[in-house]
């Protein structure tokens, strides 16, 4: 999956990374998925990762980005 910030800008501070990524990963864990990856720059992050049988990707989408937005 990627997630691009609104209009591509450079919005996301490398110096936080660490803690968003750590967010993250607990969010993709709690839904009994696996993180394989993850990693990002000022206005993208990249996450592989596998999927439960149970979730659906538009659900662990929608679980990821509602946090992030309130973040702001």
């Amino acid at each position: 999956m990627i997630f691009r910030t609104k209009n591509s800008a450079k919005t996301l501070d490398m110096e936080y990374n660490r803690e968003l990524f750590a967010y993250l990963m607990g969010i993709i864990r709690n839904e009994n998925c696996f993180l394989y990856r993850i990693n990002g720059m000022e206005e993208h992050i990249h996450i592989l990762s596998d999927l439960h049988p149970s979730i659906r990707t538009t659900d662990l989408c929608g679980f990821s980005l509602i946090p992030i937005y309130s973040l702001k």
